[in-house]
């Protein structure tokens, strides 16, 4: 008899455990499924309630459209769905689910419990199935929608109850999803409950800051910016939460994005918000974002895999500029700045889960500055529940002129132009729709210098503190930035030109540095095998500052290609060195000098490094300080 492998066809509960395994993986896969049907199915209220974390108990409650009674057998056979009907559909998905797996998989590891009615129907059905097995339908007393109980999970594949996490971090995983799903639909009232105790309850108002104060923190949603941007064409746009850059986390726990209503995880969106606060923040640190981006559903695959939370966008480079640009944007706005108040509440404090009171229908309509006011009250009534001690709410910033497109040297002029290589990029307006500035620091009256290291500086209703060596920092960088990217850097020759010698293995790599160091101003000419001649340096270099410049640059850690980071690291380096440092004495000249450099920037919130440039505290703030009011 023969020894080769048998070829057969699988048993039906042995197939359904396999497939099952895909698209169920522990409670939280059973949560994602239900809810996302619940919100497919139009529902305004979705309620869900784990016991141990989901092992023993999960159950989903909605108003939904529910499911008529003949077709309630169908719903939990594999790929019977409601959602798709052609492979074409495939490429115009606007439903979160579309697969028909879901109800099968989680029927063949579990005791099942369904209680669906329809708005037409008198009656309700009532399902029970255990391990793919239908034990009873019958007709079942109940509110219209569907709720779906889950027990026992795993029951019949005791090895994969082994794998599952204690109870409590697999109630935080549903909990962190549930919450994702309350942000992503504001306008939808869920509530979640553990083992008999409600977590959170949001209102269901639409409001995203009000979602995010009951979700996670109220101090957290009250210092978040409006996101709300379109492409030129309309096909593309994206609204949300960011935080400002001086309320960033030492994680990315608080990064949440969503496409098309959809919660996904995205190292495309994750690295357009680095982009967009790569100069805004301290190596290791990371800004929060609630993110919603909205594209044509033909332009992305969301069929990758059964969790459907990876998606492909078919042009990615597109929608990373798009997001790059409106986070940019954002950022410019006159609330992006570091806040006294935010300095001095403590971080770690208890969370505080409420949810903000809504208007009622016979509630007349209230101006911006009227909500705000709500808002203010609202949270401050949150925080005061935190802490006790009373600080300043608000401190705002300027916002940068629409009108200046590229930096003004200091003390230099631009001069000869310089071939250079790749463009490097620093904030880019992306349409003509940049905040307008309110006014300009040339219009302010300078009161001094203290320290020998701020500047005070005043209007009619403000008190303004410059960082002046944070200051300096940022009109460089930008300055050095637009000479190399517009080909205006000035030169200036040396009386002997400097003969540096240059390792073989840096040979090759050396040569592409040299690119953008001519943009810079460097004249660089070969002078042999393994050496170069430089003939001129920047103008706005010592000679010392621009041959230790040169050096880092060429000695740089090796690669195969000099990247554009690199290249911008480098830029924030020399600015460093060569802003007004600290304790450094200014006449009232050079100060006003400084202030004409901060009017020309595109960002005058912070230096390339991330720490405020200044900040700006009015006069009733300043009264509270000193318990005034």
């Amino acid at each position: 008899m023969s020894n080769l492998p048998v070829i057969r066809v699988l048993a039906r509960d042995v197939s359904d455990k396999i497939a099952a395994g895909e698209v169920v993986e522990r409670p939280l896969s059973i949560v994602k499924e239900l809810v996302e049907n619940s919100i497919d199915a139009g529902a305004g209220i979705i309620t869900v309630e784990i016991k141990k974390g989901g092992k023993e108990y999960i159950r989903v409650t909605d108003n939904g459209c529910g499911i008529p009674r003949e077709q309630v057998g169908l719903a939990f056979e594999r790929y019977a769905t409601s959602k798709i009907v052609t492979d074409d559909d495939l490429e115009h998905i606007q439903t979160l689910g579309f697969r028909g797996e879901a109800l099968a998989s989680i029927a063949s590891v579990s005791q099942t419990e369904m209680l669906t009615k329809t708005a037409e129907s008198r009656v309700g059905t009532r399902m029970v199935i255990s391990a793919s097995q239908v034990e009873s339908i019958e007709d079942y007393a109940c509110e219209d929608g569907t709720t779906i109980v889950i027990r026992d999970l795993f029951f019949n594949i005791p090895a994969r109850r082994k794998f599952m996490k204690p109870d409590n971090s697999e109630a935080s995983l549903v909990t962190d999803y549930v919450s994702r799903m309350a942000l992503a639909y504001p306008d939808i009232r869920m509530r979640l409950i553990s083992n008999g105790n409600i977590l959170f309850a949001t209102p269901g108002r639409g409001d995203l800051r009000n979602t995010i104060a009951t979700v996670y923190d109220p101090a957290l949603a009250k210092n978040l910016l409006d996101l709300d941007a379109a492409a030129d064409d309309a096909d593309m746009s994206v609204c949300g939460c960011v935080s400002k850059p001086s309320e960033s986390k030492t994680s990315r726990r608080q990064q949440i994005f969503f496409v098309n209503g959809r919660w996904v995880k995205s190292k495309l969106m994750e690295s357009a918000l680095d982009e967009a606060y790569k100069d805004k923040l301290f190596e290791g640190r990371f800004p929060s974002a609630f993110i919603f981006l909205n594209v044509p559903a033909e332009s992305l695959d969301v069929n990758i895999h059964p969790n459907k939370t990876d998606i492909r966008f078919y042009d990615e480079e597109r929608v990373r500029n798009f997001l790059v640009n409106a986070v940019r944007s954002t950022l410019r706005s006159l609330d992006a700045a570091p806040s006294v108040a935010d300095l001095m509440v403590p971080k770690n404090v208890p969370q505080v889960y409420e949810s903000a009171p809504a208007p009622t229908e016979d509630s007349k309509p209230v101006s911006a500055a009227e909500k705000e006011e709500q808002y203010d009250a609202f949270f401050s009534e949150l925080r005061s529940k935190q802490v006790r001690n009373e600080v300043p709410s608000t401190v705002s910033v300027i916002a940068p002129t629409s009108e200046a497109k590229e930096c003004k040297p200091l003390f230099t002029d631009t001069g000869a132009e310089k071939t250079r290589g790749e463009q490097l990029t620093v904030d880019i307006i992306v349409k003509a729709d940049a905040p307008e500035r309110e006014f300009f620091f040339t219009s302010l009256d300078i009161v001094g210098q203290v320290f020998a290291t701020y500047i005070i500086a005043k209007d009619e209703e403000n008190m303004y503190i410059v960082d002046q060596h944070a200051a300096h920092e940022r009109i460089l960088y930008e300055k050095l930035i637009s000479d190399f990217n517009n080909e205006t850097a000035s030169s200036q020759m040396l009386l002997i030109p400097q003969v540096i010698n240059i390792p073989a293995s840096l040979k090759l790599e050396a040569e592409e540095r040299f690119e953008m160091l001519r943009g810079l101003g460097y004249a660089i000419e070969e002078f042999g095998p393994g050496e170069v001649v430089v003939k001129e340096v920047p103008s706005s270099m010592s000679l010392e500052e621009a041959e230790d410049f040169l050096t880092s640059v060429i000695e740089a850690e090796s690669l195969n290609r000099y990247s554009a980071q690199q290249k911008r690291d480098h830029l924030i380096t020399r600015a460093c060195k060569s802003a007004i440092k600290a304790n450094d004495h200014m006449s009232m000249e050079e100060i006003k000098a400084l202030f004409s450099g901060l009017d020309a920037c595109e960002n005058p919130y912070s230096c390339p490094h991330g720490r405020p440039t200044f900040i700006k505290i009015s006069e009733y703030e300043t009264e509270r300080m000193f318990k005034r009011k």
